[in-house]
């Protein structure tokens, strides 16, 4: 899997970030709709978890075929890859247990077109915003203490395990939480993570879309809540408060 992607300005049109959709494109839609969103030159970046925990979760390959529609790898998107890759009912059922039941009537050789349109997902994606502020997407975590060159350099370097999820860092960028609610960010005592204007995340459901230093955690559990987080990244960060996109 590719683990970093860079975006350059859209110049045509304007550049939205939205939060786990877990199979909800109807929502999805919805809400693009209602936000004038125009699919022959505006740009809309996932933070993972695409499938899972919804009856569309099918349509993912369809999306991800959009030229309009980005997304990094997510931890629901590293399960159904780890079910495909390591053909065992354990991981299969061990997935379907969290959201991955959508699935279970399709054999291996079935779910071999997801795998394809999941695995080459990048790990974070860097994208350049039209006020020149350069925003970064991670779908879980990052350290307390962060540099986002050191993030890139990691995703980078070229090792023999090249599509390893298992360092400390990737492992942490899929999977870890609460991040938002930990006393050092109620205290306001976590760091900026330097050398970024912003990173967004998902992963951690939360009542509203709530910024610590520079990291703004966005999945408001659409699965439960019926919302997607969704914001036009560029007005955020002008002016933090709704409507946001």
């Amino acid at each position: 899997m590719t683990k970093l992607c860079r975006f350059n300005l859209n110049k045509e049109g304007n550049d939205f970030i939205c939060s786990d959709i877990h199979g909800h494109y109807s929502l999805l839609e919805k809400q693009l709709k209602s936000i004038g969103f125009d699919i022959s030159k505006d740009r809309l970046f996932c933070l993972g978890d695409l499938i899972d925990r919804g009856d569309e979760s099918s349509l993912v390959i369809e999306y991800l075929s959009k030229p309009w529609f980005h997304s990094i790898l997510g931890n629901h998107e590293l399960m159904l890859i780890d079910a495909f890759e390591s053909e065992s009912s354990h991981v299969r059922t061990q997935w379907g247990f969290w959201g991955g039941d959508w699935s279970e009537d399709l054999n291996n050789s079935e779910l071999e077109p997801y795998y394809e349109a999941l695995v080459g997902l990048p790990m974070a994606i860097e994208l350049t915003l039209s006020d020149g502020e350069t925003v970064g997407l991670i779908h879980a975590e990052l350290p307390k203490t962060c540099d986002w060159n050191e993030v890139t350099a990691q995703l980078s370097s070229k090792n023999k395990r090249d599509n390893t999820t298992h360092t400390p860092l990737t492992h942490g960028m899929l999977w870890n939480k609460n991040q938002v609610h930990c006393p050092e960010a109620v205290h306001g005592l976590i760091q900026p993570i330097k050398n970024i204007d912003h990173v967004f995340h998902g992963h951690t459901i939360i009542n509203k879309i709530t910024t610590v230093s520079n990291r703004t955690f966005m999945d408001l559990g659409s699965y439960e809540s019926g919302i997607i987080g969704l914001i036009n990244p560029t007005k955020f960060l002008k002016n933090p408060k709704p409507p946001y996109a």
